[in-house]
């Protein structure tokens, strides 16, 4: 789920400027009458709030070698992040556990060990066990074949890695299967068997879950941002995807007139478009197991509905509508082509808008037209282009950021 850096769970930012104090003249007989009431009414309080809480559970015991692990843990000691929540066992496996363990304990808390897959994610995980500064297993493996890692019980083949310059395949045995991440070294990772309980300096090896929080609403009942039950960024993205053969080929059995066309020389006028957004609009976040509807917002929605999460920043091969929505909240600039528009020319414009600006996304759409097969959006507006953008000038960020009187609720330029 800041690129995934930015802050994304919103704030509630209240106004706590009252008058709460009065000149008065108060004599001490009635100085000490307020405050005998007051301590009453704060017992009275106190008894009336401990009669609420639920009865204390006793917790289970369950014993996994010749350690002892307590189940059923409460729910406290959850951090929530944009990536799902985490949790610190450092007191269950006390002479260090192995991978088995870790996992048994994890999946006993409804959740599993890391799994790790962004520069950021594993920062967020680093800093958490800044707390209790110990190394801990990730969810990381590779038994079936050297050199080749998955995130365990998944068919998901890793795509981010931060080892250790000094850990290679090469210097390791065949049952450095399973990885730890040592705080020590920056939260690098390093190889080792899954059968260890210490770390590479000899430090015991501790426990960090993760698991999906609930479905959770803010203030305004709306689904909080990060990943949830409601959007993990992987259950559900299907119905999202059904147009995506559609956006990204440019075929005749999509559109009778799909042809490969070109940007026309000239100066480009950047006519605008902008839609009237009420100042207190918030856009509503649908779950994924509902679809987003963008009826009665336009032709090109510059603003609307969309999922929980938004994407990292950057060029892909397909966004789909319901995610780049979100973005637009957060001031960022979505760039638009027609997968009929000439590869060059695409490359060109992919090279000026990433060198313009750093919170862009770009993605091929049938929103543009063949006749002005290039679009830039940002929060209420949108450009429909068919000269060449040919440079990345003051003009053109004024024209994107300044330029647009209507701010996303969440503004952010950069």
């Amino acid at each position: 789920m800041k690129d995934l850096t930015e802050p994304l769970l919103p704030e509630l930012h209240q106004d706590r400027n009252q008058d709460i104090c009065e000149k008065k003249s108060i004599n001490l007989s009635r100085l000490g009458t307020v405050l005998v009431i007051t301590f009453t009414t704060f017992i009275l309080l106190l008894i009336i709030l401990a009669a609420q809480l639920p009865p204390q559970q006793t917790m289970g015991m369950t014993t996994i070698g010749s350690q002892t692990l307590f189940s059923n843990l409460d729910n406290l000691g959850w951090v929530r992040t944009i990536y799902g929540e985490y949790k610190l066992f450092p007191d269950i496996c006390l002479a260090g556990c192995d991978f088995d363990e870790a996992v048994a304990v994890c999946e006993e808390q409804g959740g599993h060990l890391p799994f790790i897959q962004s520069e950021e994610e594993n920062e967020e995980v680093k800093n958490i066990l800044s707390t209790s500064p110990q190394s801990v297993w990730i969810g990381l493996i590779s038994k079936y074949r050297t050199g080749s890692w998955q995130l365990y019980k998944t068919e998901d083949a890793a795509t981010y890695f931060n080892f250790l310059t000094e850990d290679t395949e090469e210097s390791q045995d065949e049952d450095a299967s399973c990885v730890i991440l040592e705080v020590d070294d920056g939260g690098k990772w390093r190889r080792t068997g899954c059968s260890q309980r210490k770390d590479g300096k000899g430090g015991l090896v501790g426990i960090i879950c993760q698991r999906l929080p609930n479905v959770t609403e803010d203030v305004s009942m709306r689904v909080m941002m990060g990943k949830s039950a409601c959007d993990d960024g992987q259950k559900g993205i299907e119905r999202d995807l059904q147009n995506l053969e559609r956006d990204t080929e440019c075929n005749e059995k999509h559109n009778n007139d799909d042809k490969i066309v070109k940007l026309k020389e000239g100066t480009e006028t950047m006519a605008e478009h902008c839609d009237k957004i009420h100042e207190k609009y918030v856009p509503n976040h649908v779950c994924m197991n509902q679809a987003v509807d963008y009826s009665g917002f336009g032709i090109i929605p510059t603003h609307g509905p969309h999922r929980p999460n938004w994407a990292s920043f950057g060029e892909y091969s397909y966004l789909p509508i319901e995610r780049w929505q979100h973005n637009l909240e957060h001031g960022c600039v979505v760039l638009l082509y027609h997968p009929c528009l000439d590869y060059q020319e695409v490359t060109m414009v992919k090279s000026v808008l990433s060198g313009c600006m750093r919170k862009h996304i770009i993605t091929p759409s049938r929103l543009p037209s063949l006749t002005r097969p290039l679009m830039l959006l940002a929060w209420g507006c949108y450009l429909d282009e068919k000269l060449h953008l040919i440079s990345c000038t003051w003009r053109t960020r004024r024209k994107l950021y300044q330029g647009w009187s209507l701010y996303p609720p969440t503004d952010d330029q950069g």
